[in-house]
């Protein structure tokens, strides 16, 4: 299966997504399509040996809108955007002006036959240029049998120019009657289409801010980049044409061109672009750098080591891209209704027409005429295909600034409901990298040379906590005597004969196979580090037992804080470890978590999940290992710590780049904050609905005698649409 993202032109409202999204699905071979409205997007999941871009693109066409399929850069799409933008702008400008020209002529009295011509003529003009965008996109929807607010447009502004001509032709050429000029309309079809212009022009600025954090995370991709060949020469070179395994430079303040390990040079990095966190990290030789991250003050030589589409910064506008192209589960229910809204408004309107034709006796058809016009324009579903979309790339935009991955809008969705979060502990709650804390000599005095003998077994180990031991030890080596053999078994420890003394490291059992059984003063040392939490290695040598050394991970700094503020939310938080009761205890004690499951196998933890869901709970994991990845898929929501292996995040539905718990806080509150900002665009996009539509139609003409005007609806129907836009933009302000 292939996923590709689509910019898809021509879209107006949200029977406009819903119908062009229901011609993608249609297509054979597609799997599944979503169309964003307010991205322009379309987001289309399909086998490439039944399906083709261009037949993705004819289906699509027929409904009158294009999609383009050649893979525009980023750079030529905006501009392209742009120039769409600019020539709304100036048909806006002009239908603005031609529209105010016609109001003044027809609403100031007297009405004469001159300025009924003049109106008429400016009015055509409006339509056939300036508007001429809906009659073709609504003529094709019509025969397509779909319908939108093109039609809606066209079927409104056609039928009240019409109306009008048919008015003035019998002044004209039948009867020259005073009250045939009393039934032009022809403001309210160019001030028409100068409101749906005008919202459009808009709304476009608006959503463009929307999509801000996406254009700057697409920004940081320089464009050529300093390569240094082996000759010692440095040529420029553009970014494109850089392969895995080339040298680079990057000077003062410059982007890295692509991801790589620092070769040679000292300086720092801004790295809040991935990350989300402010702080500058130093990079040293052997120091990762990332693609669209800033250099510091210093120059550094870097090896390249992921391109293209593979580099952190790529794979993070391709995940953004996507989760805002993504349907929330509520924007489901939005997709139905929009694809029976319009025909449903037109019903109405005929309604309208019919029931003010003869329920009233006087004028009642005339009456009925505007009503059921105003009905039309009135209608326009714009406000309710925005009012998802709009709040959904606020958001997911706001949290990729802050270093919140979030892979679709159902995690989001998700987040409201959640009710237990199960954390892993290695990696997640811990910093995954366990250190020597403690070495405790089992004797009066430290010797040196056992020291060294120490150092020596574990420069020849492969255990991952060799290095560490080493280190800890902080003891040269030269000059001892190499051990005559050496082994290790896995899982166990390992066996050095050094001098003809045979010593052991690893595990109590393995150990005491030669020193037997522990001394009182290495047996307190013992418990005293099993009871601190920290996994306990024997180093002995035959007879009897030398030091217990103490390893244990570090609990990240802010762990507890973000643990207590997850359970203030009303979470229930677990702590999910293969680590020993001793260990797991210890460490769910120091961070404030009641609830400890400890010798968990990896195979085990999705068993542990889909048992807490049997439960009837709405469960959250949080992991970063591959041995999490399997309880990740399995979890109601899942989220992966950026530091952790990349199934785990490629399983994940959310991923934290920072790695620290205080991001899953932060998107607790995102996702709240971009829940509760659909909920207020949808509820304000129907009430708008629910109160426009019947008073449109006349309800209160018989008690107040009103009857809504249809250049106010035209105006009120673009006030709708700006004002859930604008209120997907402040939620970007209480996200903060």
């Amino acid at each position: 299966m292939v996923k590709r993202s689509f910019p898809l032109l021509g879209l107006n409202c949200a029977a406009c997504a819903a119908h062009s999204t229901k011609a993608l699905e249609s297509t054979p071979g597609v799997q599944s399509a979503t169309v964003n409205l307010a991205s322009a997007t379309a987001f289309v999941v399909y086998d490439e040996t039944q399906c083709t871009p261009e037949m993705l693109r004819a289906a699509v066409a027929a409904m009158g809108y294009d999609l383009r399929i050649d893979e525009p850069e980023v750079g030529e799409l905006e501009a392209l955007r742009q120039r769409e933008e600019r020539a709304l702008q100036r048909k806006t400008l002009v239908a603005v002006v031609l529209s105010l020209i016609v109001m003044v002529l027809m609403m100031w009295p007297p009405m004469t036959l001159p300025k009924s011509l003049i109106s008429a003529v400016l009015t055509a003009v409006t339509l056939i240029w300036a508007g001429s965008g809906f009659f073709v996109r609504g003529w094709r929807q019509l025969r397509a049998g779909a319908a939108g607010m093109d039609l809606l447009v066209m079927l409104s502004t056609s039928v009240a120019f019409l109306y009008s001509l048919y008015h003035l032709g019998e002044y004209l050429f039948i009867a020259p009657e005073a009250h045939h000029l009393h039934h032009l309309y022809f403001e309210a079809a160019s001030t028409t289409i100068a409101f749906v212009l005008l919202g459009k022009v808009l709304e476009a600025r608006a959503q463009r801010r929307t999509s801000s954090a996406l254009r700057r995370l697409m920004g940081g991709q320089p464009k050529t980049v300093q390569q240094l060949l082996p000759s010692g020469e440095v040529i420029t070179l553009p970014v494109s044409e850089v392969e895995p395994g080339m040298e680079l430079r990057a000077l003062p303040h410059e982007l890295f061109a692509v991801d790589g390990e620092v070769i040679s040079g000292e300086s720092y990095a801004d790295e809040q672009l991935i990350s989300g966190e402010p702080i500058p990290v130093a990079k040293v030789a052997g120091s990762e750098v990332y693609a669209g991250t800033l250099n510091g003050s210093g120059t550094l030589v870097y090896r390249a080591r992921e391109v293209g589409r593979a580099t952190v910064l790529s794979r993070i506008i391709r995940l953004v891209e996507e989760a805002q192209s993504s349907r929330a589960p509520i924007q489901q229910v939005v997709d139905r209704m929009a694809r029976v809204f319009v025909p449903v408004i037109v019903l109405i309107a005929v309604l309208t027409f019919v029931v003010w034709g003869f329920l009233s006796p006087v004028d009642g058809w005339e009456h009925g005429f505007v009503a059921a016009v105003t009905v039309l324009i009135i209608a326009c579903p714009c406000a309710l295909g925005l009012a998802t979309p709009t709040a959904i790339m606020v958001g997911i935009g706001r949290g990729a600034e802050e270093g919140l991955l979030v892979r679709n809008a159902e995690a989001l969705e998700a987040a409201g409901h959640v009710d237990t979060l199960v954390l892993d502990k290695t990696g997640t709650i811990t910093e995954g990298r366990p250190e020597v804390k403690a070495i405790r000599w089992c004797f009066a005095e430290e010797n040196a040379s056992y020291a060294t003998i120490l150092a020596a077994l574990e420069e020849r180990s492969s255990h991952p906590l060799a290095g560490a031991i080493v280190r800890s030890l902080g003891v040269s080596t030269q000059g001892v005597a190499e051990p005559t053999s050496f082994r290790e078994e896995a899982g166990r420890g390992l066996e050095g004969v050094v001098d003809g003394v045979t010593y052991r490291v690893g595990q109590r059992a393995f150990v005491e196979e030669v020193s037997g059984a522990l001394s009182a003063e290495a047996l307190k040392a013992l418990e005293d580090g099993e009871r601190s939490g920290a996994t306990c290695s024997l180093f002995a040598r035959s007879g009897e037992v030398l030091a217990v050394i103490l390893i244990a991970d570090t609990i990240r700094a802010t762990s507890a804080e973000a643990i207590a503020s997850l359970r203030a939310r009303g979470l229930e938080v677990i702590m999910l470890t293969g680590d020993g009761p001793s260990a797991a205890r210890a460490v769910g004690e120091a961070v404030g978590v009641s609830r400890v499951v400890d010798s968990v196998r990896p195979e085990e933890k999705a068993a542990f999940v889909e048992g807490l869901q049997k439960e009837g709970r709405r469960v959250a994991m949080v992991g970063d290992g591959i041995n999490d990845a399997a309880a990740l898929a399995r979890a109601d929501l899942s989220i992966a710590m950026g530091s952790g292996s990349d199934l785990a995040m490629e399983t994940a539905m959310v991923t934290l780049r920072s790695s620290d718990l205080q991001a899953l806080e932060r998107f607790f509150h995102l996702a709240r904050t971009t829940l509760r900002t659909i909920h207020q665009n949808l509820f304000w996009a129907c009430i708008y609905n629910l109160i426009a539509i019947p008073v449109a139609a006349g309800v209160l003409y018989p008690f107040t005698g009103y009857l809504l005007n249809p250049m106010l609806a035209g105006g009120l129907m673009m006030l709708s649409s700006l004002s859930v836009v604008t209120n997907s933009l402040l939620s970007a302000r209480r996200q903060r």
